[in-house]
Formats: C-alpha cells, sequence, structure tokens
C-alpha cells in the first residue's frame, strides 16, 4: 500500500549524478556500527574493561576515523559532510540520533520492564504499550494542521521535551506501579514521538537542496537506527551492570552464597534459583534499578536535545540555504 501511494502521489526527481558511490564508506561504516555495537554487549556482560570489548571499542573507534577521512575526500560520499557545515542540519541529524537512542531503543526496556519487573506475559505487555503507538499515530497525522498554527522549530522542541520528561518520570517505576501511571507516560511519549519524528525530517530536508535530499533522508534515518542500536546496546550494559551490582549486594546481604554468580547468572542469563521467592523479589528490586538508571540516562539525553534545538531555533525558523526560495533564478 505504501509503495502504491507513493508511486501515485510523490513527484519523481531523478539526480543520479549526485548519488553515492562510495563502497569505502558504506564497508567503513558497517564496520564501525558493528564493532562499536557489539563492543557495548560485551561490555555488559564481562566489563568494559575485558579484552573483546576494548579490542571491538578500539576497532570502531578506528574505523569511525577513517570513515570521516574517507568522506572528505571522495567525490561522491555516502555521508554529506559538507551538509553536515550547516549548524540547524547538524542539530537535527544530532537529535534524530538522540531519538533513536532514547525513543527507538526503549522499547527493548518496556518489554523487560513489563513482562520481568511487572510480571506480564508478552500478550499483555503489548497491549499495554498501546497508548504510546497510538498516540503518536494520531498526532503524526494531525501534525500538518498543527504546523499552520505553531512554528516548527517550537514543534520540535516540544517533541523532544515531552519525550525527555516521559522517560525521565519513568524512571521511578517499580513492579507496583498502577497501569494508569504507566500507561499515562507511554500516552505522553507517543505524544512527544508524535512531534519529534516528523518535525526532524522537515527540518533535516529543508535545510538539504532538491539534488541532495534523498541522501540527507538517507542520512537522518540512518543516525536514527544507529542510535537505536547503540542505546539498545550501552542502556542495556548499563542496566545489567547495575542489576548485577544489586543483586549481588543484597544477596549477599541477605546470606546467600556465591551472591556475585549468583546475580551474574540471574540478570545475564536468566537463570534463578528455583523455589526461592526472597530471591526473586531481590531480582525484581535490582532488574527495577536498572531500568531507572536506563530510563533516567534516555531521558537525560533527550533534554540535551531539546537544549540544542532551542540554541538553534531561530536559525531553523529562517529559510535555509537549501530550499526552494532562496535558490538562484536561472
Amino acid at each position: 500500500l505504501a509503495l502504491a501511494l507513493g508511486g501515485w502521489g510523490i513527484s519523481e526527481r531523478k539526480y543520479p549524478q549526485h548519488a553515492a558511490l562510495d563502497p569505502l564508506g558504506q564497508i567503513l561504516s558497517v564496520l564501525c556500527l558493528g564493532a562499536l555495537t557489539y563492543g557495548l554487549i560485551v561490555a555488559g556482560e564481562d566489563g568494559f574493561g575485558s579484552r573483546e570489548a576494548l579490542t571491538s571499542l578500539l576497532l570502531a573507534t578506528l574505523a569511525l576515523l577513517a570513515l570521516i577521512q574517507v568522506e572528505r575526500r571522495v567525490q561522491r560520499p555516502l555521508v554529506p559532510v559538507t551538509l553536515f557545515r550547516q549548524r540547524p542540519f547538524a542539530v537535527a541529524n544530532l537529535a534524530s540520533f538522540i531519538l533513536g537512542f532514547s525513543c527507538y531503543s526503549s522499547l527493548f526496556f518496556f518489554s523487560i520492564f513489563l513482562q520481568q519487573i511487572q510480571g506480564w506475559s508478552a500478550a499483555d505487555t503489548g497491549l499495554r504499550m498501546l497508548p504510546q503507538f497510538v498516540v503518536t499515530g494520531v498526532v503524526s497525522m494531525l501534525f500538518g494542521r498543527l504546523h499552520r498554527r505553531i512554528p516548527l522549530p517550537w514543534l520540535m522542541v516540544g517533541g523532544y521535551g515531552l519525550v525527555g520528561l516521559a522517560m525521565s518520570a519513568m524512571a521511578g517505576f517499580d513492579a507496583h506501579t498502577p497501569y494508569w501511571r504507566v500507561g499515562s507516560l507511554f500516552g505522553l511519549l507517543g505524544l512527544g514521538m508524535g512531534l519529534a519524528v516528523p518535525a526532524t525530517g522537515l527540518v533535516v530536508m529543508a535545510c538539504a537542496p532538491a539534488e541532495r535530499a534523498g541522501i540527507a533522508s538517507a542520512s537522518m534515518n540512518a543516525l536514527r537506527q544507529t542510535g537505536m542500536s547503540v542505546g539498545i546496546a550501552l542502556l542495556g550494559s548499563l542496566m545489567s551492570t547495575r542489576a548485577v551490582q544489586v543483586l549481588s549486594e543484597s544477596g549477599a546481604a541477605a546470606g546467600f552464597d556465591g551472591a556475585a554468580e549468583l546475580a551474574r547468572q540471574a540478570v545475564t542469563e536468566h537463570r534463578l534459583p528455583l523455589h526461592d521467592p526472597l530471591f526473586a523479589d531481590l531480582y525484581g528490586a535490582a532488574m527495577t534499578s536498572g531500568f531507572g538508571l536506563a530510563m533516567a540516562l534516555a531521558g537525560c539525553a533527550s533534554l540535551l536535545a531539546m537544549g540544542l534545538l532551542l540554541g538553534t531555533r531561530q536559525q531553523a525558523v529562517r529559510e535555509p540555504a537549501g530550499s526552494p526560495g532562496t535558490r538562484p533564478a536561472r
């Protein structure tokens, strides 16, 4: 359906001479993201000081530095380095990365919270997450009307602010948090995403000339997906590290032998001692602590994006150099 509607409603513009032709850049970008994600996941299991984690993160850093050098010199780069010299374009893409890091990765953590901490089934978990998706869909459909009444920069700032507020508040969730509060914050998060996602896309596209619109859109979406991968890996590692630490300390205080190893097995392998309600309670409290840390960091990242966008909103109000209204006549 999307393909059919796109073919019918989107006017085609061809700029083959501006399309990316950068196989080395593609290889380096895959190597960088793959090594970074793998290194963060390993760090969550074995610690950031492990040889495997350090090697992967070092490889990711070297690949990133090489990618920057390649993109500055290649004639048709995968990443439009020249566009990133525009402050509104660079900040909007950073915000897109943060949106993936916080919002898109949060679905992974919400499912852990609802299933492992509050004890809902997978189907019940999906139903309880519906407010976020419903509100996001409704707000996205109404975004055009809102845009006619409210300047785009303020819609974007408001979206990231609501996301940051909702996720920061979720840091206070625990096993007994009533659903009216959980569902309300899911809905608030959906409202923020419904504003932030289309606004970010419009700002990015407005900063790019028509012949580079495709590569600008691709860069924005790639950064968002990269943010999601890094968010799941990094926040997941921090969450598990925090949960293992808390469970080790509480298990030792409760008199469990080998509390540190039991904690590691419970958190990283989900192997809990059978028929021991006390340890199960301690496990729930430890996972709650880890979840709270992940949500707090995700919320702070979104509020940081809001602050950066506030600093560039006046530039975003003015029509960017690449927009049709300022393009010289031929």
